[in-house]
């Protein structure tokens, strides 16, 4: 058996039937009224050291079934997090994402730094409302790229933590990231499986009993 794949467990009686069916040479009819259950194994995520991934790999199709759900529930505050390592297809899905997001009703949060999170503020900035995006830096300002600061230039809401310049960056991050999830209700997060500061702050945001939907980009 493949790792990875599905596989459906049905009842002794439904065996022997299709068994008894393939004697005849006959096609087993489709009864709608049969319970099959579905078992989905954990994924060994192949890398150095090997990683035991519980979590399931959600598509976009399936970030945005669920955010419809959620919506449902009116209007919140949503974490989008990130890696700094992003596609251009991935930035445009984010920036989309943001952008509907804040576009019906909900208020975004997120950091600085390019990759996923500057996606999540072109996104929120295009719906041009700009009270519902507020980004936390986890040091200064200055602390950012060229082209972040010229980003983040454009949003009003920006918080900065310039007493934490002599910190390290991951450290920084981690208190940023904690900060953040004290703000919000919900995280978003599109990492790598060695995402190792993102995937922290999943497990956190589990841990404050937080709605928590991830997308892996690996």
């Amino acid at each position: 058996q493949e790792e990875g794949k599905e596989y459906a467990i049905v009842e002794e009686d439904s065996i022997s039937t299709a068994a008894a069916n393939r004697n005849r040479q006959e096609i087993p009819e489709f009864n709608p009224s049969e319970k099959i259950e579905v078992r989905r194994k954990d994924k060994l995520n192949v890398g150095n050291p090997q990683i035991l991934v519980k979590d399931k790999d959600l598509t976009v199709t399936d970030i945005l079934l669920e955010l419809a759900a959620i919506q449902q529930e009116g209007p919140q505050k949503y974490c989008i997090l990130g890696s700094r390592y992003c596609s251009y297809l991935h930035q445009q899905i984010i920036e989309l994402l943001a952008y509907a997001l804040v576009l019906s009703g909900n208020h975004v949060f997120t950091s600085g730094a390019q990759g996923v999170n500057a996606a999540a503020v072109r996104g929120a900035l295009r719906a041009n409302q700009t009270n519902s995006l507020t980004v936390v830096l986890p040091q200064s300002l200055e602390k950012q790229d060229t082209e972040s600061q010229e980003l983040l230039k454009k949003v009003e809401n920006l918080i900065a933590f310039p007493h934490r310049d002599e910190m390290s960056l991951e450290m920084a991050s981690k208190l940023c990231n904690s900060f953040l999830l004290n703000q919000t209700d919900q995280l978003i997060s599109f990492a790598f499986h060695e995402s190792s500061t993102v995937i922290e702050a999943a497990e956190e945001a589990r841990e404050r009993k937080k709605l928590v939907t991830m997308l892996f980009l690996d």
